[in-house]
């Protein structure tokens, strides 16, 4: 193949869109000191190389105006390089159909660097089909002995971080490891202020629960595989659609929201429901919470994402948060007795010992419900300010769920007392108990957390009281194989007149390239996770036992 090599010395993010649309083209083009080689045009376009190089520059840089203009001279003395590097392209195109060699002219440095068609697609280098209804063909799903995970080559090594981490271009733009906690953690950032975090016993695990929960987070804000084209409302679909009153509506008139009623017209994606075996239409904004387009009619949240090696596995992993989420706020609504766990890992006790060293007591309870999957609610309490801290685990290893919960709340104690020194206004007493006396004022995550540390807020908890310790039952499900797992799952969640239905959120690129899928799991009547009084939803949720009016939980 021949390309046409073209030099570009100022230009639009508009006219990049354009380049090579007439027959394969190396663009050649300049940003200040930066001189950028490729992508040959009959790959990934200029136009979506351009657009993640900026995504990882962070929120400042004005992407979305395919107006804003860039350019660059190069210094005379590194045209020999740039020349060779052009050469070296020209001489083998099919290699750089997705890749991009960036030089700094000023320092006369290369790097190489992968990229992939833009978020959402592109008409041009990576065009979407339309969303419609598919089948979910269920297949057994073998495990690694051991886990209840399954097999992927495509991961191992540091497979995972160099496909996704890239300064210039992510979508994971920055790594950083966090030394001063009671565990190893690991922050992938993404663009718009997003993040995969990761808490393990050694970095270089962390690095790897980061990434995931990464892929996880980007796959979640928005439809990659898929173009929504289903406008309509409720009254018009039917039983081809999820009723919206059966996740549960806002508890309070809200800013945030569209009041709901069957003719209001919204945007829908198709599902698959595990319980009845068909295609189900769902709101786009339910199935991707970053996603603003339509009416809303909830403020939905990450709840039910999860990431696996097939979309089985994702789909039971989302499937394991709806159930901790769901554990958590059925204790903590209907303030039911929970009881003690007795500690069986060194993982969990070293986190015990730790907090003990802070002033902290760490509690942990049972608080596995009619969902069946093992779930630990966590405390660490504390005589001083704050006093106490929230967290949650579940999954079928009672050991990892125990250690699970008792991380996160490590975590959020050693990162809340930054934050009390960093930003003291957040922890002002006397602004925390005007959050206790009128709840509706609870609007982030933060004050969930923070005003559920004050003494004054001790009465809320009260129902969790330490006692004779007891094991994490133990459920008796399939061991090897996924899909076994998730069939008893659904099936047992069936009985309770729940309906598992899942979204298929998987990224193309990185299931072409990693062999990760992910999945958003939504099960009407189980108690959704929100933040943001305003935001609440505990009415239509039959399963909820409320004690009393709901108050702000503290989940993180």
């Amino acid at each position: 193949m021949t390309v046409r090599v073209v030099e570009l010395a100022e230009y639009s993010l508009g006219e990049l869109d354009g380049v090579g649309a007439d027959g394969p083209v190396l663009p050649v083009r300049f940003d200040g000191a930066l001189a950028l080689i490729g992508p040959v045009s009959d790959g990934v376009c200029a136009g979506c190389a351009e657009d993640a190089r900026l995504a990882a520059l962070g929120p400042s840089a004005p992407r979305g105006d395919r107006r804003m203009r860039l350019g660059g001279l190069a210094s005379p003395a590194l045209r020999p390089l740039l020349a060779a590097l052009v050469e070296r392209v020209s001489g083998d195109p099919a290699a750089y159909r997705d890749k991009v060699l960036a030089v700094r002219t000023d320092l006369g440095t290369v790097g190489e660097h992968r990229v992939r068609p833009r978020p959402g697609g592109c008409p041009r280098c990576g065009p979407l089909p339309d969303d419609g209804p598919e089948a979910v063909v269920r297949e057994h799903v073998p495990v690694v002995p051991g886990t209840l995970r399954g097999p992927n080559p495509l991961t191992g090594g540091d497979a995972l971080k160099r496909e996704l981490f890239d300064l210039r271009h992510g979508p994971v733009g920055g790594m950083h490891r966090i030394g001063d906690l009671t565990v190893a953690a690991v922050s992938a950032e993404l663009g718009g202020g997003q993040a995969g975090f990761g808490r393990t016993g050694d970095y270089a695990e962390a690095e790897r629960v980061a990434l995931y929960e990464a892929v996880e987070r980007h796959a979640g804000m928005r439809p990659r595989r898929v173009t929504t084209v289903l406008e309509a409302s409720y009254a018009e679909l039917g039983d081809r659609a999820l009723d919206p009153v059966r996740l549960g509506l806002p508890d309070h008139e809200s800013p945030h929201v569209v009041p709901y009623h069957p003719d209001v017209r919204t945007r829908w994606v198709h599902g698959w429901s595990y319980t009845r075996g068909r295609p189900v239409a769902v709101p786009e904004h339910v199935a991707y919470w970053g996603h603003g387009e339509g009416a809303r009619f909830v403020d939905e949240t990450s709840n039910g994402c999860g990431t696996g090696n097939s979309l089985t596995e994702a789909v039971l992993y989302g499937l394991f948060e709806v159930a901790e989420r769901d554990a958590f706020l059925t204790a903590w609504y209907g303030r039911v007795p929970l009881r003690s766990l007795r500690v069986r890992d060194d993982v969990t006790a070293h986190l015990a010992d730790r907090l003990e060293q802070l002033g902290y007591r760490l509690e942990l309870y049972d608080a596995t419900n009619d969902l069946g999957v093992p779930s630990v609610l966590s405390l660490a309490r504390s005589p001083r300010r704050p006093h106490a801290f929230f967290a949650a685990g579940a999954g079928l290893d009672p050991d990892a769920a125990m250690r699970s919960a008792a991380a996160e709340v490590a975590m959020d104690v050693e990162a809340g007392a930054k934050r009390y020194r960093v930003e003291p206004d957040d922890y002002d007493p006397e602004r925390l108990r005007r959050l206790l006396r009128e709840p509706r004022l609870v609007r982030s995550m933060d004050d969930h957390v923070n005003v559920n540390g004050l003494a004054e807020a001790a009465e809320r908890y009260d129902f969790l009281v330490p006692g004779p310790e007891v094991a994490l039952p133990v459920p008796d499900v399939p061991r090897d194989d996924l899909d076994a797992v998730l069939e008893h799952y659904v099936r047992k969640w069936e009985a309770l007149d729940l309906e598992v239905i899942a979204v298929d959120q998987s990224d193309p690129v990185v299931r072409d390239r990693l062999g990760l899928h992910s999945a958003k799991v939504i099960v009407p009547g189980t108690a959704p996770m929100t933040f943001g009084e305003l935001n609440r939803r505990t009415h239509g949720i039959p399963r909820l036992r409320l004690a009393g009016t709901p108050l702000p939980h503290p989940f993180p």
